[in-house]
């Protein structure tokens, strides 16, 4: 029997008659702090979030539409009038910080077109929960997990009840002011947790640059993450842990009942707790579901052996992410990155790719400590090793991580506050314990994708997995992306050197 999502069978109906819209924005007409030039080449991934939002609405039986703009290519306008044609009582967001100003520009967009209330929820709420309400277009927050505490939100604004009993509610009291409630302690369990309502977005339309197969989803099996890496927003957060039966339960939900045939694992570090990973492989293959699909994980190299690679070899695991960041102990000391050393590392990518994995590295340009000495470290690790993919990112500080409470006690100024309250830029970044420039950190992250991807190695394994024409358009897009790129910021420095 195919297993059903929790809680949607039998709705509780608290929420039965709402009508809440959830829009996830196509960032075009804004631009974005983080700069994250290869984001547009990732592919349409499912707003995981939102749709886990969505779960939580529908078990309680609201009527909920989710509009994934990127993946339908809707811009605001268009989207306005999807929604309009919806009625919702709430418009929700899910917001990322450095995705600030362009969330905004929607939010105000909406609420000037509509008589509604806007709702959000996100991590950045967790960070600026008193100046994102500043904004008079946004009139209800929530920082923690919905499937907690939404609902009652929900209802106690629909009742006029006492929000301020309402964990993590976010509002404005009757003076005007903004009223933050602190979260009740988070669940380490998915009792619960509803699955993401992947019925209300474009399945079909989903795709990885690095998914093989044509149905393709993303999920998480954990929330939080356990480790202390200096320059991560989740840093020693708490971790809420999935059940092995509810992952596989949601894993055949998937193949059964949307065709999908690749699942890519987002949560930081999936194997966490080895005796879980057993549990899930030994339930992929007595329901028969590990012959026919695949799934990939993040890990940490430290956080794997040569048997638990085995067993989820043959339960259908094909692809491993490794965030690695870079190529210099001495850097990975200063960020807390607490792995072995650059040598454990390099034997544990090689016991992965001769297990038969395909095998992806996250590495990070711009950490303290990092001078163009480290970056070459870097750039030789990753073409030292049987790694198959890269991507490449510089350091954008974050709040709430070490990194950026050492920039703010350095400066004693909060940048990204400034940036909520007033739209302030948040570049040029104050960098720690580097004299690289913004300038020159973009430059070598560009210079790093050409040095890795530009080479015969890669264009054989590229060529090799490519089973559909639309595989091969997209790898071709981004490696185009990555000269126009690599052109741009060549003719940029050249202009400022004369």
């Amino acid at each position: 029997m195919t297993p059903q999502t929790p809680g949607r069978s039998q709705p509780i109906g608290r929420l039965a008659g709402l009508r809440v819209a959830l829009v996830f924005p196509t960032f075009l007409d804004v631009e974005l702090a983080s700069h994250q030039d290869n984001a547009r080449f990732l592919g349409a991934i499912p707003p995981l979030t939102l749709g886990y939002v969505a779960g939580a609405l529908t078990r309680d039986g609201a009527d909920v539409l989710l509009l994934d703009c990127p993946t339908l290519g809707m811009r605001l306008p268009e989207a306005i009038e999807r929604v309009r044609g919806f009625a919702p009582d709430y418009v929700g967001f899910t917001l990322a910080t450095v995705d600030w100003l362009s969330s905004l520009a929607w939010m105000q967009g909406f609420s000037e077109a509509l008589d509604t209330r806007i709702l959000v929820g996100g991590i950045h709420m967790e960070c600026y929960p008193k100046e994102t309400l500043q904004h008079r277009c946004i009139h209800l927050g929530l920082a923690g997990h919905a499937d907690v505490a939404l609902t009652d939100l929900l209802v106690a604004d629909q009742e006029g009840g006492d929000l301020s009993a309402v964990p993590g509610a976010v509002f404005r009291g009757p003076d005007g002011e903004v009223v933050v409630v602190p979260e009740a302690p988070r669940p380490k369990t998915d009792e619960g947790m509803p699955y993401p309502a992947r019925e209300l977005w474009p399945t079909e339309k989903h795709f990885s640059i690095v998914s093989t197969r044509h149905h393709f989803t993303a999920a998480m099996s954990n929330f939080g993450c356990p480790f202390r890496c200096e320059f991560c927003i989740l840093r020693g957060d708490a971790v809420r842990q999935r059940s092995a039966q509810s992952i596989v339960d949601e894993m055949e939900v998937c193949y059964r009942e949307f065709g999908i045939r690749e699942v890519d694992f987002f949560d930081p570090v999936f194997t966490i707790k080895r005796a879980r990973v057993y549990e899930i492989c030994d339930e992929l293959d007595r329901r028969g579901l590990s012959k026919d699909m695949i799934w990939s994980i993040r890990a940490r190299t430290d956080a794997l052996d040569p048997a638990l690679l085995d067993r989820m070899w043959d339960s259908g695991c094909r692809r491993i992410c490794y965030g690695i960041e870079s190529g210099s102990n001495r850097v990975l000391q200063r960020v807390d990155k607490r792995m072995v050393s650059t040598d454990h590392i390099s034997e544990v990518i090689r016991a992965t790719k001769a297990r038969g994995y395909e095998v992806l590295a996250f590495v990070m340009i711009g950490n303290p400590l990092e001078d163009r000495h480290t970056v070459a470290m870097t750039r030789r690790l990753l073409t030292s090793l049987p790694i198959d993919l890269v991507q490449v990112a510089s350091l954008f500080p974050l709040p709430k991580t070490p990194i950026y409470n050492e920039i703010m006690a350095k400066t004693g100024v909060d940048f990204w506050r400034e940036h909520i309250l007033h739209g302030t830029p948040v570049q040029p970044v104050v960098r720690l314990d580097t004299d690289l420039s913004d300038d020159e950190i973009s430059q070598m992250v560009t210079e790093t994708y050409m040095h890795f991807y530009f080479r015969p190695r890669f264009a054989k394994f590229a060529l090799g997995r490519m089973r559909e024409p639309a595989q091969l358009k997209r790898g071709l897009d981004a490696a185009l992306g990555i000269s126009r790129s690599f052109v741009s910021s060549a003719l940029s420095q050249r202009a400022l050197t004369g």
